[in-house]
């Protein structure tokens, strides 16, 4: 009777082991029969433009045999008015082939977007394709106009010319301590976001090297269009202690 009861308790257990297997199968790279490209996005690092580069990586499975990309602008995607399946043939028909084997991993660096991006992945084993997408905004400044600048830590600066991003709603003075250095903002209420939240100004202090200019939480006001900056500005040595510099948008 022992016997027979152990028997049963042993067929019991296999069958709950092959069911596990039964379920991981397909999942599991190696095991599964459909081709799956995984796409992770990530923040581009140094000799790359945050705003307008974007960095992502296609991880494979064991049945991919060639994995196939398309960069477009959000709007002409859905104009096309495709079945993701027929999005998908069109990727692979127009898109750029991304050179990475079976169960790997590949980066791919998309460059020089300017609006809102959608990015399709699709891979491919015969006739069978499977496909992911990520988003993109690619921030687009045109000029906007002019602002009245005065720095507590430099003195009245005067008239700065300003941009403005629709995608991203993002302001910015790309000229302004000195050619090239500057920042870009974006106001959510009352708050405002600095971008980046510590940057070099351009200005060298004589003994102690360079000053750099760190966010330390700034405002905005709609109604008399100006933005307030706290900006924490420091050097080898130490902090000159937090200064406001504030920006009025003329009319």
């Amino acid at each position: 009777m022992k016997k027979y009861i152990k028997s049963l308790l042993l067929l019991a257990l296999a069958a709950v082991v092959f069911t596990g297997c039964k379920e991981e199968y397909g999942t599991e790279p190696g095991n599964d029969g459909t081709p799956v490209g995984t796409v992770y996005q990530y923040k581009v690092g140094d000799g790359y433009n945050a705003d307008n580069d974007c960095l992502f990586r296609v991880a494979t499975n064991a049945a991919v045999s060639e994995v196939y990309y398309l960069a477009e602008l959000k709007s002409a995607k859905e104009a096309r008015k495709m079945t993701e399946s027929e999005y998908a043939d069109y990727v692979v028909a127009n898109g750029k082939k991304i050179e990475v084997k079976s169960s790997d991993y590949k980066d791919v660096y998309v460059t020089d977007l300017h609006g809102l991006y959608t990015i399709t992945v699709v891979a491919v084993n015969g006739g069978t394709k499977t496909s992911q997408s990520i988003n993109f905004e690619g921030l687009d400044y045109k000029p906007l106009g002019t602002g009245t600048y005065t720095s507590e830590m430099f003195g009245n600066i005067g008239t700065v010319n300003v941009e403005y991003s629709e995608v991203g709603n993002r302001y910015r003075i790309k000229d302004l301590w000195k050619q090239g250095h500057g920042f870009s903002f974006s106001p959510n209420g009352r708050k405002v976001t600095v971008y980046p939240s510590s940057m070099e100004t351009g200005v060298t202090h004589s003994k102690y090297g360079m000053i750099t200019a760190t966010d330390q939480g700034s405002t905005y006001d709609e109604g008399t269009k100006t933005f307030t900056f706290n900006f924490n500005f420091t050097v080898s040595a130490g902090s000159f202690g937090v200064k406001q510099e504030v920006l009025v948008l003329n009319k």
